[in-house]
This record gives structure tokens, C-alpha cells and sequence, in this order.
């Protein structure tokens, strides 16, 4: 479970870096959203639409490596292999459809959980 103590940090860095370049990619979009007052600022705009699930899906990866480290680190548990699983199919699919993407960056976290469990 050596790997495993990693898999969470691994994760969560993985949100930040997606986020981060969320912010950088989606600035325009999202200062548009601000200065349109936030509430149902998206409305029909893919660009609007594209930043917020860009930042949605960062933040639930930064949920996902929060869970792996709490039930490692203060549950003693082993992530079950399914979740591994479930990360690099997910990712393989990611990286067919999304070439120059960050799903690279997750492929190699299911298999360490694969690996490992």
C-alpha cells in the first residue's frame, strides 16, 4: 500500500495543475460571467459551459484525491482495485478523444492503484 499513501496527493496535485490551467484557458469566459453579474450568467454560451465543467471536473478530482488520502492515511485502508480501474479506462478514453489533454496525467495513477491494491 506504499503507492497507495500517494495515489490521494497524486490526485489532488492533478486538480490543481487542471485547474490552474482552467483558470488560464477559460480567463476570458469566466470575467465575462463575473461581469454579468454571475447568477445564470452562463445562458447559451458553449465557451461559458466549457469553463465551468473545465473547473467542476478539477474540483471533483481534488474531491477524489481528498477521499483516496482519508481512506488510506485515516481509515488504513487499501483503495480497491476497481477504482483504478475505473481511473485508467476513463483516462484511456480521455486521451483518445482529448490527444493534448491532462488525461495522460491521470493513466498512470490507475495503474499505481492497480498495481497496488
Amino acid at each position: 500500500m506504499a503507492i497507495q499513501k500517494h495515489s490521494g496527493w497524486m490526485m489532488e496535485w492533478t486538480s490543481y495543475i487542471h485547474n490552474a490551467v482552467g483558470l488560464i484557458l477559460c480567463w476570458k469566459p469566466l470575467s465575462e460571467m463575473v461581469k454579468a453579474g454571475v447568477w445564470n450568467s452562463v445562458d447559451q454560451s458553449f465557451d461559458r459551459m466549457t469553463a465551468i465543467w473545465f473547473l467542476f471536473f478539477g474540483v471533483l478530482l481534488w474531491i477524489i484525491g481528498r477521499m483516496m488520502r482519508w481512506i488510506t492515511k485515516e481509515k488504513g485502508l487499501a483503495i480497491p482495485r476497481f477504482v483504478g480501474w475505473h481511473i485508467l479506462i476513463l483516462s484511456i478514453i480521455g486521451a483518445i478523444i482529448m490527444p493534448i489533454s491532462g488525461f495522460w496525467l491521470v493513466i498512470p495513477q490507475g495503474l499505481y492503484l492497480i498495481r497496488n491494491s
